[in-house]
């Protein structure tokens, strides 16, 4: 048998291949620690931060409410007849005692027309006016000049204009809200703005949207239609506080249980802080807990989605 033997100066080929193996990842370390240390940084999101400010806070809802006026006149034909003249228009404002229409009766209609009464004295024969008995708008019109009405049929009807209110729609849900004086802001279609008071709840509800109904008392100093439909703004709660915060920087879970923001600690770097929300508008919310100083920073833009700790750069 023959035995073959190496000395220090001679390579094997399976000692060779496991050098250059070991020289292979010498090199790799040496790259991933340089890149480590000096090649592609961490990435960041861009954020915006903002502060807390003190001072009032405001809680509202908004609601539909509809036009209505309470009380109502109604002026009807006193004889079986036909309208002649009207000396109005719908909107208008009547007074006391100012003429509406001008009617004939039918018999003397009929005289006209056979051209029986051929002599002026006897035009008037069979011709009245018709007055406005209360003051008012008028809201409605029925009958205009040519028609032929019977006997107690509705001409028009009168609005007394101080009786004008809206009626609010309230959900069920949020009805302990809605509170007896409470003042409310009404919007207009186009744009005008209007005081009201809650004044009382009606005695039933609204069978089509399943909703309380309120009355809202306002004045009114232009004609305003009946069935306007109207958003009206009801501050149920105020607060002062010292940590108002722009509602952009609050952030929470899916079932809404769970608060929190994202406070910076330092110029590039934010941690979640778990926090206790108040009363909210749709800008701002109060915070309730904890206290934070008047120059933390709390990201208000690109919070959404970061772990609990998270490297940031902030947008300048």
């Amino acid at each position: 048998m023959k035995i073959i033997t190496t000395t220090g100066d001679t390579f094997s080929p399976v000692t060779a291949c496991i050098s250059i193996l070991l020289i292979f990842f010498l090199f790799a370390g040496c790259n991933s620690i340089k890149n480590t240390d000096t090649g592609n940084p961490v990435p960041k999101a861009i954020v915006k931060a903002g502060t807390l400010r003190t001072g009032e806070l405001t809680e509202e809802i908004n609601l539909q409410a509809q036009s209505a006026y309470l009380v109502k006149s109604t002026v009807n034909a006193p004889v079986n007849c036909y309208i002649q003249k009207t000396f109005f228009n719908k909107g208008d404002r009547v007074k006391e005692g100012q003429v509406l229409f001008e009617i004939i009766t039918k018999e003397a209609r009929a005289a006209e027309l056979s051209d029986i009464l051929r002599d002026s004295t006897m035009k008037s024969i069979g011709r009245m006016e018709i007055s406005c008995g209360i003051p008012g708008i008028l809201t409605q019109v029925n009958k205009y000049p040519g028609d032929y009405v019977n006997e107690g049929a509705e001409l028009c009807q009168i609005s007394d204009n101080n009786s004008l209110v809206f009626i609010l729609q309230v959900p069920f849900e949020i009805n302990e809200n809605i509170k007896r004086g409470n003042t409310c802001g009404i919007r207009l279609p186009d744009g005008r703005m209007m005081k009201g008071t809650i004044d009382r709840e009606l005695d039933k509800m609204n069978p089509d949207g399943q909703t309380r109904q309120y009355v809202i008392k306002t004045s009114a100093n232009s004609f305003i239609p009946e069935e306007l439909l109207a958003s009206v703004r009801i501050i149920t709660k105020t607060v002062t506080s010292n940590q108002i915060l722009p509602l952009s920087g609050l952030l929470a879970d899916e079932m809404m249980h769970e608060f929190w923001v994202m406070k910076m600690i330092n110029d590039s770097m934010a941690v979640k802080i778990p926090v206790k929300p108040g009363i909210r508008t749709n800008d701002e919310v109060e915070i309730k807990e904890p206290f934070f100083s008047s120059s933390d920073r709390i990201l208000i833009t690109g919070n959404y989605g970061l772990p609990d700790t998270a490297y940031v750069q902030i947008e300048k």
